[in-house]
């Protein structure tokens, strides 16, 4: 029961992720993994190691 907390992607997911995180949900019970994808190259620039990233309703993502 080890899985990342969540899934952000820059430019579109690849399938071989999405298909990661769809096979997660169905086969692995109580594992949620949001994926949040086209959050572009600036978002990308901007986060550094020991940031905290939170995920909102409705993929709001907040990075403090």
């Amino acid at each position: 029961h080890k899985q990342p907390a969540c899934m952000l992607f820059a430019n579109h997911i690849d399938s071989l992720a999405a298909a990661g995180a769809v096979l997660a949900d169905v086969w692995v019970e109580g594992v949620s993994m949001p994926v949040v994808d086209c959050l572009g190259d600036e978002f990308l620039a901007y986060v550094k190691d020991g940031m905290t990233i939170t995920i909102k309703e409705g993929g709001v993502v907040v990075v403090e």
